[in-house]
């Protein structure tokens, strides 16, 4: 029985689909001006696993990625390599592609631009003023916090905490904590002309614009960085409720712990990030795999090379293993496939379901037996390439 941690309620509960076999996923995705870091690269992983492991279970997960294409640091980014805007998101949206290739992800089955919902993000922004959940000021489009009952709810902050933001400081809001919809200002060398008048659909409206054209009111897990908590997946979940009229539209919110780099965490800006492509071409997929999965998802990691380096004693025994498969699994190495299924129900215990593999490889290169079937069955849920 699987269960995982909800970010709401604290809690692992029961996972239940919205729909019968069909697991709807949406997982918060690249900003289109660099490339994956090893960081982004646990958030895709992590959700990779999670749909290895569904499918074992007789699900099918319908996992969304979206692509953020209107965004000042792209807008810069052309400025900067004097590039066209289109040219540019292109080269960074197949980059991408290319990485989920290298990492073996290909459980995606989605991958949704921002730029290609801006009409139907206009008509979100007008019903939220419609129906009064949304406000104009000096040009921009503002929610107002204030007509949402729960916001804070997600991030655990009362009105007091809320209080003490200051989000999208702007002339004549209602309310610190009333985010952005639409942003007028002039400093982005690119806008679209609407009848909020000239500017970009802000954040936190692309990504519930986006959601709800694919999903509908309800879908079952949101996926990101634990850092998104707030106040972006706050205002996306107020942004949710307002739309789609639903108390519950998300049953379940998730969140993978950040990769740091010396306890900072990595940014272009301090010029401390390990990309993805880089591990793989040093190692291979594997490796970045048993290394990212060797932490649990809600566990900070510490990048460390020596670390990634070791996980290659694991993955030489894993290939000897290969070569000893029978064609059935004695009692006790059924008895550890077993275990590893039952870790991976347990919120995705990757760490021992691992150490369950390394158990297995150890106990089958000492004389016992594993099964073609059931070593196949192993790799297919890690995503492992064992050749």
């Amino acid at each position: 029985m699987l269960k995982l941690f909800d970010h709401i309620s604290k809690r692992k509960k029961i996972f239940q689909s919205s729909e019968h076999d069909r697991v709807k996923i949406f997982l918060c995705g690249p900003t289109l001006y660099d490339l994956t870091h090893i960081g982004h690269a646990r958030i895709f992983l992590t959700y990779d696993l999670l749909a290895r492991h569904l499918y074992e279970k007789g699900f099918l997960a319908d996992v969304l990625v979206n692509m953020t294409d209107i965004n000042q640091n792209v807008f810069n980014k052309t400025i900067e390599q004097k590039i066209d805007y289109h040219e540019l998101t292109k080269f960074y949206s197949d980059e991408f592609v290319q990485d989920l290739f290298l990492m073996n992800i290909h459980t995606i089955t989605r991958l949704a631009r921002a730029s290609d919902y801006v009409p139907n993000m206009v008509e979100n922004i007008s019903q939220l003023i419609d129906n009064g959940y949304a406000y104009s000021a000096n040009g921009n489009v503002y929610f107002d916090t204030s007509k949402s009952n729960e916001f804070g709810h997600l991030s655990k902050q009362s009105q007091v905490d809320l209080d003490l933001h200051r989000l999208d400081i702007g002339p004549n809001k209602k309310n610190h904590s009333d985010f952005l919809l639409w942003n007028s200002s002039d400093d982005f060398g690119f806008y679209w002309h609407e009848k909020f008048g000239t500017g970009i659909p802000w954040w936190h409206i692309q990504d519930t614009t986006i959601a709800l054209e694919n999903f509908g009111a309800q879908y079952d897990i949101h996926g990101g960085a634990d850092e998104l908590v707030f106040p972006h997946h706050e205002a996306h979940l107020a942004q949710l409720k307002s739309l789609a009229e639903t108390k519950e539209p998300v049953k379940f919110w998730m969140y993978t712990s950040l990769v740091l780099s010396k306890g900072e965490k990595m940014s272009k800006s301090l010029g401390n990030m390990v990309l993805a492509r880089d591990i793989i071409k040093k190692y291979d997929q594997n490796i970045l795999r048993l290394y990212l999965f060797s932490t649990h998802y809600r566990e900070k990691i510490n990048y460390n090379e020596q670390d990634l380096s070791q996980k290659k004693m694991l993955l030489d025994k894993i290939h000897l293993t290969k070569l000893k498969l029978s064609e059935t699994s004695s009692d006790t190495v059924s008895a550890l496939c077993k275990n590893f299924f039952e870790c991976l129900d347990d919120d995705l215990d990757s760490p021992s379901a691992i150490n369950t593999i390394d158990r297995i490889c150890d106990t089958v290169l000492n004389g016992d037996r594993i099964s073609k079937e059931d070593f196949d069955k192993l790799m297919r849920v890690m995503g492992l390439v064992i050749r």
